[in-house]
């Protein structure tokens, strides 16, 4: 009789330790852990603002690259993407363009600065249209700092 009750502690014990270890694992499997302060993601259905804008040249352009168009789209609350309407108005091909942009609050200031690189070189006279993903909270302007066709140089000449 002594061993049955004995087998009967041994069960309990094993099937409460099994119990705990699930409810455990059950509880920490199903959650994901809270984002950072200042990177909660709105997960509103409220849809966001495209803002398109005509650009000024307030640099010394050299290159031939025209931007016609500026178009930013957020993308939920942290960034979005920002594209470029670009023609080659020059006799030459440029192999390696690089839009440097700073992306502007409503303030004007500086959210974050990207440099947008064309997918391929722009033949004289061709359109093209740019785009990359910025991460920024705020971004409602767009502002060309330079326009670089160098990058050619730095691309693997299989690649280009």
């Amino acid at each position: 009789m002594f061993f049955a009750i004995k087998n009967k502690y041994k069960l309990f014990s094993f099937y409460s330790f099994l119990l705990i270890v699930v409810v455990i694992l059950s509880g920490c499997l199903n959650t994901e852990p809270p984002p950072l302060p200042g990177q909660q993601i709105e997960e509103s259905t409220e849809k966001k603002e495209v803002i398109s804008q005509n650009t000024t040249n307030e640099f010394e352009n050299d290159t031939g690259i025209i931007v016609n168009d500026i178009t930013i789209k957020p993308k939920g609350t942290l960034g979005g993407d920002v594209f470029f309407q670009v023609v080659n108005d020059s006799d030459e091909e440029c192999g390696g363009l690089v839009v440097q942009v700073d992306m502007l609050s409503e303030t004007n200031d500086v959210i974050v600065t990207l440099g947008v690189q064309a997918p391929k070189a722009i033949k004289p006279g061709q359109e093209m249209e740019i785009k990359d993903l910025f991460i920024g909270k705020g971004v409602v302007k767009a502002n060309i700092t330079s326009i670089t066709c160098d990058f050619a140089r730095f691309i693997p000449e299989g690649t280009r």
